[in-house]
């Protein structure tokens, strides 16, 4: 049996296919449709979309996922040039999976090659994470915390969150990484026992979301510590989270690269 079915333990608990299905009556992660992508329409989502997620190069448009706020303008306004991902299974190992970037010229997506695998060392059978909360605005930590529900019960994957760094496998770590907090997230870290894994939670805590530039924040968590692990989102939803984790402990295989879903 796969692991989306084997995986359901308690009345409560759903099964891990649907936790990485987005409802039908929720946004999903916007797509990038080459073929509708004509200089209007390119002018129109650099101009609608309010965190500047939509980006042009040369003979090259993009979407950078880490800067999305998730909120539909593009596909409600231009569905010929956007379309949805409508699963959950977006963390990768490589920053550079969160972006989108269509050859103009050729009308496709230009591809990274194959993701970097996750590291065989943190493949065990139970992972310990410590919960960072860096400078978030609580959305993210709050869909941690959802991940531990009766609902999507992270604990019957292994999974489990502890109160000190030194009983931890990895650290779990939320929002744009403030100067107040670059200090302490180094101190976590060095504290959590080789070997150890960070996954970075939600947009701001890949690139500083729509606090990147304050003075008050150093920018995303890979500034401060290495980061094994990108869930975009903002925030992202338990699903993504949970899909994360088994993506650090070897148990699935990254399906978002140059942005799109394989």
């Amino acid at each position: 049996m796969s692991l989306m079915q084997t995986l359901r333990i308690g009345r409560l608990a759903r099964p891990l296919e649907d936790l990485l299905r987005v409802p039908d009556h929720a946004f999903g992660y916007p797509l990038l449709r080459p073929e509708g992508l004509t200089e209007e329409a390119q002018e129109a989502l650099l101009g609608l979309c309010p965190s500047g997620a939509f980006f042009r190069e040369g003979r090259t448009f993009g979407l950078d996922l880490a800067r999305c706020v998730g909120c539909g303008r593009c596909a409600l306004a231009r569905p010929e040039a956007v379309g949805e991902m409508k699963r959950l299974e977006v963390a990768v190992t490589r920053k550079e999976d969160l972006v989108q970037r269509v050859d103009l010229e050729r009308g496709t997506f230009l591809d990274p090659g194959p993701p970097p695998p996750p590291r065989p060392e943190l493949a065990l059978p139970t992972l310990a994470f410590r919960e960072v909360s860096a400078g978030d605005t609580g959305l993210a930590d709050s869909e941690v915390a959802l991940a531990g529900n009766p609902f999507n019960d992270m604990g019957r994957f292994g999974f489990s969150v502890v109160a000190s760094p030194r009983h931890a496998d990895a650290l779990l770590v939320t929002g744009p990484v403030s100067r107040n907090m670059a200090e302490a997230l180094r101190r976590t870290y060095e504290a959590v026992p080789e070997p150890k894994g960070v996954v970075a939670v939600g947009n701001e805590a890949i690139s500083g979301g729509v606090f990147a530039g304050s003075p008050e924040v150093v920018g995303g968590v890979d500034r401060v510590v290495p980061v094994d692990v990108y869930v975009p989102g903002d925030p992202p939803r338990p699903g993504a989270i949970l899909f994360g984790l088994l993506l650090l402990a070897g148990r699935v295989r990254q399906r978002l690269v140059g942005g799109v879903l394989r």
